[in-house]
């Protein structure tokens, strides 16, 4: 069972989220979300004592959820468009995450509004390798003479764009629902298929 403690903060966080992705991290208050999250504002500063270190732990929590999918092994007895459909799945299923898009949404937004946080984000990213481990799996791939790719970082960049354009973006900009199991399959199947055209050594 979870500690007092710890229900307190996943509920500032939540509280944290919800407002700032109503009013913006520069308008939202202390007082609006420590009522939202039902606790005195002196439980909420004794845990985060300004909006910043909130925003922070709100950008620490897409990074780990990022990091699920940042390691990922390249088995050279198995199938490349079978490895690479698993790792599409992964990924559209973080794209697909409620909790993810809200986290999103609001870090996007802040970083557009301030460099200061776009270079915490940055920094925040910067332990991750490139598009959540795709490219050392493809440098892994290259290596066993299963790929033959000459910039790793641009194809997986390639392949991860391709799986937003449908799943990610529509949401993020247009603030559509999630796409369906068909829609999410065809994208990845079509990702996949571009991809092992390109790269795959016959």
């Amino acid at each position: 069972m979870a500690k007092v403690a710890e229900i307190k903060q996943e509920n500032i966080i939540c509280a944290a989220l919800e407002i700032f992705s109503e009013k913006g991290l520069e308008l939202a208050s202390m007082e609006a979300i420590s009522k939202k999250a039902e606790v005195s504002k002196r439980t909420l500063y004794k845990y985060y004592p300004t909006k910043e270190s909130l925003f922070e732990v709100i950008v620490e929590r897409l990074v780990s959820n990022v990091k699920v999918i940042s390691s990922i092994p390249f088995f050279p007895d198995q199938d490349i468009a079978d490895q690479l459909t698993h790792i599409a799945h992964k990924e559209v299923e973080l794209l697909c995450s409620p909790s993810f898009m809200a986290v999103a949404r609001v870090v996007m937004s802040e970083c557009i509004r301030s460099k200061e946080l776009a270079t915490l984000m940055v920094d925040k990213f910067q332990p991750l390798d490139g598009c959540h481990g795709l490219s050392q799996w493809i440098q892994d791939g290259v290596k066993a003479g299963k790929l033959e790719v000459a910039h790793p970082e641009i194809a997986s960049e390639q392949f991860i764009a391709s799986l937003k354009a449908t799943i990610f973006w529509p949401q993020i900009m247009a603030h559509m629902p999630a796409p369906g199991l068909e829609v999410q399959q065809a994208t990845i199947e079509s990702a996949v298929k571009q991809f092992i055209a390109a790269y795959e050594v016959n």
